[in-house]
């Protein structure tokens, strides 16, 4: 009975006008909370964009089924840049065109060098970053049965 005296006999303008104003706090605080998160993830992938694309990176392993290639990436350099494009660098030859993305979310990071010279397209796919630091990134992907890894040094 003090339920239904409350909700159907003493709903006054005013009473109506108190719970829209509730509802409207508590929807602006269901924004501002995603609006937070929303913010505080696009400053977490700023940060690693700018921290890729500020640095030459080197290819430090590259392996095929345990079969360490290292080698073929030697002298290379890997400059990253924002608009989502990266070059291979190899003193006395002219920069291999490539794109990359990243996806924090998935922890991966799609490369391609689609005209760029053999060792470089082998570089192409989607690699699963498994470890990584301010300086360093450790991936893997597999493909067709292949496993590869691949881990780049900050120059």
């Amino acid at each position: 009975m003090i339920c239904s005296n409350f909700l159907f006999q003493e709903n006054t303008p005013k009473m109506r006008s108190n719970a829209r104003k509730i509802v409207a706090v508590l929807v602006l605080i269901l924004l501002c909370q995603y609006s937070c998160k929303k913010a505080i993830q696009t400053a977490q992938e700023d940060f690693v964009v700018n921290l890729i694309t500020s640095n030459l990176w080197t290819v430090t392993l590259y392996s095929e089924n345990g079969t360490n290639q290292t080698a073929l990436f030697a002298g290379y350099d890997f400059k990253f840049n924002k608009d989502l494009t990266v070059y291979g660098q190899l003193a006395g030859q002219p920069d291999a065109a490539g794109t990359w993305r990243g996806d924090a979310s998935a922890m991966t990071i799609t490369s391609a060098f689609p005209n760029g010279p053999a060792p470089l397209q082998k570089l192409t796919g989607i690699w699963n970053i498994t470890r990584t630091t301010l300086s360093s990134v450790k991936s893997t992907r597999t493909e067709n049965g292949v496993t590869y890894l691949l881990d780049l040094q900050k120059k």
